[in-house]
């Protein structure tokens, strides 16, 4: 532990050691002659190898091994331990943590076998623990070590099957070996797209398909996604990880995060083996399951995993990569030799095992470099990269580096000859969740049962955006959440501190909304998130001087500031905890964690939504105010059945010539008298409209007022249309125009279901396209939340009261906006095809997640219904009345 770096330093008389750049041959020694104990005066910061034993062995130090002089002592301890291939090598004080990891070298044996394989082993209490970092380089055993402490030359411990997957081998030729991979999941779980449960569900089709597959995962489950974690201190994504029934998964730099009592609750896992090559815990807490090496057996192949995690990030959001790189938690050692952790894992099992994989949380520059200087590692499932999937060879294996956040798994294959071992061939798929066409109901419902307890609100609607800001609208945002949440003078924030990605779009936010815009990532472990707020406390004139250092920041200030009384400042936690690196001139003082960013946002949000008001901006919600700006179409009006149920707006069949064609190949009537099902709740009466060629359609004229970017050009801008629609099978599989805001339908339309076997739903332009799965024979209620924007615009669609797509590209533009006149179901080019429509309902304003999902699914009414009393409720609850 490193209380013992201060505690146990002597100051014996010693012969000084002689610096040799790292690998020369060391000075001399005073030895006690009745003892036997050799001390050495060890220099710091000086590489220099320590020779022992007469040249028994040797400890080579880097020059960031040793802070402060060392006085060491090393006693040999004749009688060899049981099992032990050599004298134990007594290094003193024994628990002394080195700064970096060292070299310690014991010669072989004459009297050993040629053939055998030798490790060096650590006494722990009353045995010994081999160190996978062990290999042998001529007539020496070498092994990297991270403190000091009592060593021993033995064989090669056996390496027996932890577990089975799949049937016994049988007598075949060849087997095939799978790997479903993943790796940074984030946290990603609880959201609506069921990303952990589509995993799973991917994998228990592939055992389907061949029962020797193997669930891997290249390690950081925690931070950056669900808001369950936070609010249970890390409890939610251990549970979350363990319910996915892994294989094998490795512990990633992240997966520190919450320190060591989660860290050993992470470990263990019922169904996993839990690996950690480069990690030893030393903490007086029991139950650390971490292992440096397992093999399962996968039908007639024997498979070992070993993996190791990257190094930690500060609070600056830099990876610490220069020596002495310090470990994660003060009772956790880490050894940052991974190049010589992998030759010993090659050295001292590569001939127990069929295949070799290293599961690696290092990225895959390191990932290939290791591969390629270690022959006989097969396969590098790796991870920690966020650079997008790739697969390489590198030396003899094959590197594969899977999506991040839950968005992507590869597929691995790889076929072996059960006579001569060796690898036939090899492909690699990468798969996008998101498509996975079904779910896992165990995980789930694991899922859900842990989000209900330990984040009942995540998604539940706390505020409204009026816009789709940019990450430094979002930044002011934040900070004007700050100054409100902690009674601040003044809040400065950098302006990179938003993940573009995870933007909030316009309509509702959530508690989820806010931390996926300014994650928590707890840097150092455990720690404060390095986006965080802290309190610092400044002179009027140390203000002046900041303002001026970073004229770029986000501000937000009270008014009225004076040199009257010291100023509350509130900053992140980096500038926080180094005030004079980012504003030079004032000096570095203290500073209170006051709240992560997601908290504050939180708190102010809800206070918005108390006053009526959106986050982003001060105009009114529409939920405070009676609704004129919503028409609907039941289509049951008797002789006009165009006539509005509620609302203003009119609707018309589209016939620019003159002509009858739209009402020729249209007619009302109920589903018993078209012969198609009703929907769930009974009969009701329908629109039943063919494929409209481009002179045909139905034509809606708003009647509502402009609003949004494109107000002043005369359009509307935010919109929201939701209808009930029947698709006969014949229809299906087919482009079929939903919306053309052009009315004089001489281009594409501009919302389309697809042609795909899903039947999507949505427009081609860049990123994500197409959404949902929309079958024929069936009824569908959809929703469309348009926000046309000049540069942020954006598209929400739900299926049956669930947002199933986010167009969130930012060129849901002018196209998108409407005139006075829009059309439905036709298009320029007669990309159309007949169907049913049974109500539909227009807004002139966009409809929040809560108002669509308050519509559910079909039914025979589509009637929006204004709760007052919920609204006023919700708005009580935020201001902490109750309710």
């Amino acid at each position: 532990m490193k209380a013992y770096r201060t505690t146990m330093l002597g100051v014996m008389a010693a012969v000084v050691l002689t610096s040799c750049g790292g690998g020369g041959g060391g000075g001399g020694a005073s030895v006690e002659e009745e003892s036997g104990i050799e001390a050495f005066n060890v220099a710091a910061g000086q590489a220099q190898t320590v020779s022992f034993a007469g040249g028994g062995g040797e400890l080579a130090l880097p020059a960031t091994a040793i802070a402060e002089p060392l006085s060491m002592e090393v006693a040999v301890d004749e009688e060899m331990p049981e099992g032990g291939m050599s004298p134990a090598y007594r290094l003193s004080p024994e628990t002394y943590e080195l700064a970096s990891p060292s070299t310690l070298s014991i010669a072989v044996p004459e009297s050993a076998q040629n053939g055998a394989r030798f490790v060096i082993a650590r006494q722990e209490g009353d045995s010994w623990r081999p160190l996978l970092s062990s290999f042998r380089n001529g007539d020496r055993i070498e092994a990297s070590i991270t403190e000091l402490g009592a060593y021993v030359l033995t064989e090669v411990p056996a390496l027996a099957a932890s577990k089975s997957i799949g049937p016994a081998c049988t007598e075949v030729a060849e087997q095939e070996l799978r790997f479903t991979h993943v790796a940074d999941l984030h946290a990603r779980y609880g959201t609506a797209d069921q990303l952990y449960s589509r995993i799973r569900y991917f994998h228990d089709q592939v055992l389907l398909e061949n029962p020797y597959a193997v669930l891997t995962n290249g390690g950081d489950d925690f931070e950056k996604g669900s808001v369950a974690e936070l609010l249970s201190q890390g409890v939610a994504t251990v549970e979350a990880t363990q319910a996915m029934g892994f294989d094998v998964r490795v512990v990633g730099n992240h997966d520190f995060a919450w320190g060591s009592d989660i860290l050993l609750e992470y470990s263990k896992d019922e169904r996993a083996e839990v690996i950690s090559s480069n990690t030893l815990y030393r903490g007086s807490e029991e139950g650390f399951a971490g292992k440096d090496i397992v093999a399962l057996q996968v039908g007639c192949l024997k498979v070992g995993f070993f993996g190791m995690t990257s190094t930690p990030w500060n609070e600056f959001d830099e990876p610490l990569e220069e020596d002495p790189i310090p470990d994660f938690l003060p009772d956790v050692e880490m050894n940052w030799h991974w190049q010589q952790i992998a030759r010993g894992a090659v050295y001292q099992y590569r001939d127990q095992v069929d295949v070799l994989v290293m599961l690696s949380h290092l990225g895959k520059g390191l990932d290939e470099e290791i591969a390629q200087q270690t022959p006989g590692i097969d396969l590098v499932l790796g991870g920690h990269s966020h650079g997008g999937v790739s697969t390489s060879v590198s030396g003899d294996a094959i590197v594969v580096q899977p999506d991040f956040y839950a968005d992507g798994l590869s597929d691995i294959r790889l076929r072996y000859s059960l006579t001569t071992g060796q690898r036939l061939d090899y492909s690699v798929t990468n798969v996008e969740v998101r498509d996975v066409p079904g779910v896992d109901a165990t995980v789930a419902a694991a899922i859900d049962d842990i989000m209900q307890r330990h984040a009942p609100e995540a998604r539940a609607e706390i505020s409204i955006s009026e816009n789709y800001l940019t990450t430094d609208e979002i930044i002011d945002v934040a900070a004007r959440a700050a100054l409100f949440h902690h009674n601040a003078d003044a809040v400065f924030m950098a302006p990179n501190g938003v993940n573009d990605f995870d933007r909030w779009l316009p309509g509702t936010l959530t508690q989820e909304s806010f931390h996926r815009a300014i994650s928590v990532e707890r840097q150092p472990a455990d720690t404060p998130g390095f986006t965080g707020f802290y309190a610092v406390t400044v002179s009027f004139a140390e203000l002046q001087q900041m303002l001026s250092a970073q004229p770029d920041w986000r501000t937000a200030m009270r008014e009225g500031l004076s040199d009257a009384a010291p100023i509350k400042v509130v900053l992140q936690k980096a500038p926080a905890l180094n005030i004079s690196t980012f504003f030079p001139g004032l000096s570095d003082r203290s500073a209170e964690f006051l709240s992560e960013a997601w908290e504050s946002l939180d708190t102010y949000a809800r206070h918005r939504t108390s006053q009526c008001l959106h986050i982003d901006t001060d105009t009114r919600l529409y939920s405070c105010d009676p609704d004129t700006l919503t028409t609907v179409w039941q289509f049951s009006e008797g002789s006009t059945p165009f006539a509005a149920s509620l609302g203003g707006s009119e609707l018309s069949f589209f016939s620019p010539s003159g002509g009858t064609g739209s009402a020729d190949i249209s007619s009302f009537g109920t589903a018993t008298d078209f012969g198609i099902a009703p929907l769930p709740d009974g009969d009701s009466v329908l629109l039943s409209f063919g494929a409209y060629a481009f002179d045909e359609g139905v034509e809606l004229r708003r009647n509502v007022a402009n609003n949004g970017d494109y107000a002043e050009q005369g359009l509307l801008s935010d919109y929201t249309l939701v209808f009930d629609v029947f698709w006969p099978t014949a229809s299906h599989g087919k482009y079929r125009a939903v919306l053309q805001t052009n009315v004089a339908n001489d281009d594409d339309a501009d919302i389309f279901f697809d042609n795909s076997t899903e039947g999507r739903l949505g427009i081609a332009t860049s990123g994500l396209s197409y959404f949902g799965e929309f079958q024929p024979e069936t009824w569908h209620r959809v929703a469309l939340v348009f926000y046309a924007g000049t540069t942020e615009g954006s598209l929400k669609i739900y299926h049956n009261g669930e947002l199933v797509g986010e167009k969130r590209d930012g060129d849901t533009d002018a196209r998108w906006a409407m005139s006075e006149v829009a059309l439905l179901l036709t298009d320029n080019s007669n990309e159309t095809e007949a169907g049913y429509l049974n109500a539909l309902l227009f807004a002139g304003r966009p409809y929040t997640d809560d108002e669509i999902k308050a519509l559910g699914g079909p039914s025979r009414q589509l009637l929006p219904s204004q709760d007052t009393q919920s609204v006023q409720a919700r708005i009580r609850r935020h201001m902490g009345e109750g309710g």
